[in-house]
């Protein structure tokens, strides 16, 4: 009998943004259809916490944290809107350079266009081997999938980069491993190779697997 582990997966959206104010954002249209679902592999039981994250650079500095702290997560996933007609996984972050106010206006910028609150490198890469990852989902079938290392300078890297340092700084020191954390960007339009169904179905099997070569 095979006895699975327990594993729990962090998974985020976004709310809507731009100018003018889009009227959803892909990225919580797929990712709310994992929300307390449970995910099975051969080795793990993996359960899904899903959030929507505001376009706001203090809420993320308050909020992400705050997630991290709330549980034991071994998978982390952030979903993001990016470019149309790609879906980009992405391998690393950036520390500074935010130029590019969020949701609540001029003054929703972080200090001085940087990543508050951590004493880590200026760029940090997560430890997922994403080529990899790219090529398993291929041979799948999801062929419009691509690897990056330019998270856009805006709230999903500023998103991405906190969640890696806190894989760095408060797993550590509660005893943990650090998760795997990972960064998805999706295309903005519904009907643009993914519908968000594909969508959803596109992050289950992200996350099973990180279950997989997480054992």
């Amino acid at each position: 009998m095979v006895i699975k582990k327990i594993k729990h997966a962090l998974i985020t959206g976004f709310e809507p943004y731009g100018t003018p104010m889009r009227s959803d954002n892909r990225s919580w249209e797929a990712v709310k259809q994992l929300d307390k679902q449970i995910i099975e592999t051969d080795c793990a039981t993996v359960v899904c916490h899903c959030h929507q994250l505001p376009v706001s650079y203090d809420d993320v500095t308050v909020l992400v944290p705050r997630l991290h702290l709330s549980g034991e997560f071994s998978i982390v996933v952030h979903c993001g809107s990016g470019a149309s007609g790609i879906v980009r996984l992405e391998k690393c972050a950036h520390r500074t350079d935010y130029v590019r106010t969020g949701n609540k206006g001029p003054t929703d910028l972080p200090p001085n266009g940087c990543v508050p609150g951590y004493d880590t490198a200026d760029e940090l890469t997560t430890a997922i081997d994403v080529d990899s990852l790219r090529n398993r989902l291929e041979e799948q079938g999801w062929n419009e999938l691509y690897t990056s290392v330019d998270a856009g300078h805006y709230v999903c890297d500023f998103t991405f980069y906190t969640s890696l340092a806190e894989g760095e700084t408060t797993y550590p020191a509660r005893k943990l491993p650090a998760p795997q954390t990972l960064f998805v960007h999706v295309h903005p339009k519904a009907d643009d190779v993914y519908s968000d169904t594909q969508l959803a179905e596109l992050l289950r099997d992200i996350v099973r697997d990180l279950a997989q070569e997480g054992i």
